[in-house]
């Protein structure tokens, strides 16, 4: 069996290729960079390790690399004879993968080759259907277009797991022990299952309890961690104010999964403690600066502090730990990030409220983005 997987960078090679080397798949990367390419041609494995205090280490073989930008015909070959299509390459390169997957799609068709998935493994939610969007866009028959989806499953999927910054160069990827990889039903072309994913009827759910206790816990450290000055999350998670905003946090989302989705409370509170966990993990030592970045996506509407900010506050449930961490959000001033220097520029050049609006598309007089500014002059303050 043949597995295609756009990206090969640390989340393909260290978590989606696992699960699919664990099913018995050989591996096709497509990437752009071309020493990765060179490197899994030459090598045709690498090991993952697992950051843990008992080292443990993961063998990944029957592995090799396209060039998509210099072996196109390659590439749509492959997709052409493949029994499974995996995507995590990030949200903003979607737009950039679809031609030639479009173009994969449309020979499958021409040689009458049997029904495939496309999984998008993307940090956001839908993003399979924005793929399926972007593919669309790039077919000009509307026959051809109804070909492709009689033949092609894009069901949407959440995924979960730490990948921190590689301090070794090569094809060896560290990662930590936990996964999560879950499946949307609808959509799915192909019967078989792959053994380590769970398949769901319903994703939502899914995707908001990771996205708002995963990325929002995470957000929670890296932000107070910097305004308290220090390095590492799993420094950060220690400090006695930050642990306390944290779990306070995580109270506060999970209420919004409870009302929502009618999650169990002590199910909930189980996840908190096993993500809690996660964090503290000493072997990963990400840089608060490396998890915080990106700020103004962060931020935004629908995103891990904003959207469970503006939900909570619908409800009238008490968000006084989620607004400081958005307010911290606000000071996040880290010079290699582009994001942090035009947040800062806003501020300097419109004021924060004015800055708060535009990039959390709160309008100027919400309570909301006056709670945050009176949050953020708080922090100031202490």
């Amino acid at each position: 069996m043949l597995a295609v997987h756009f990206g090969a960078g640390n989340i393909g090679r260290g978590f989606i290729a696992e699960v699919l080397h664990s099913n018995g798949y050989e591996i096709c990367f497509i990437d752009v960079s071309q020493p990765l390419i060179d490197q899994l041609n030459e090598k045709r494995a690498y090991s993952i390790r697992l950051a843990q205090e008992e080292e443990e280490t993961i063998e990944i073989n029957n592995v090799y690399g396209l060039n998509s930008q210099t072996e196109e015909s390659k590439v749509i070959e492959t997709i052409a004879q493949a029994d499974l299509v995996t995507v995590s390459v990030g949200v903003n390169i979607l737009p950039l993968i679809a031609p030639v997957l479009a173009a994969g799609l449309k020979k499958r068709l021409e040689v009458g080759a049997r029904p495939i998935d496309v999984i998008a493994c993307e940090n956001a939610i839908g993003a399979t259907t924005a793929l399926k969007g972007h593919i669309k866009d790039q077919v000009d028959d509307a026959t051809i277009w109804e070909g492709i989806l009689s033949n092609t499953g894009f069901p949407d999927a959440a995924v979960d797991r730490i990948v921190p910054n590689q301090s070794r160069e090569g094809l060896d990827v560290m990662v930590e022990p936990f996964f999560e990889w879950v499946v949307h039903t609808e959509g799915l072309k192909i019967e078989k299952r792959l053994d380590g994913v769970s398949y769901v009827d319903e994703l939502t759910p899914y995707i908001e309890r990771k996205l708002y206790t995963v990325n929002t816990g995470h957000a929670c450290i890296a932000y107070l961690g910097f305004v308290h000055e220090i390095d590492s999350i799993a420094e950060a998670v220690k400090n006695p104010t930050i642990r306390r905003e944290l779990e306070g946090v995580l109270e506060e989302t999970g209420r919004l999964l409870e009302v929502k989705y009618h999650f169990e409370r002590e199910e909930l509170k189980a996840y908190h403690q096993k993500i809690i966990g996660r964090f503290e993990n000493s072997h990963l030592s990400d840089p608060v600066e490396r998890v915080g970045r990106n700020p103004m996506r962060k931020l935004s509407a629908n995103d891990r502090l904003i959207g469970p900010l503006v939900q909570l506050h619908e409800r009238k449930i008490n968000t006084q730990h989620l607004l400081k961490v958005t307010a911290a959000a606000f000071l996040f001033d880290v010079a290699q990030d582009e994001e942090s220097v035009q947040i800062q520029r806003l501020i300097k050049e419109r004021g924060l409220l004015e800055t708060i609006a535009e990039v959390t598309s709160l309008s100027p007089d919400h309570p909301l983005a006056e709670e945050i500014e009176r949050a953020v002059a708080e922090l100031l303050n202490q």
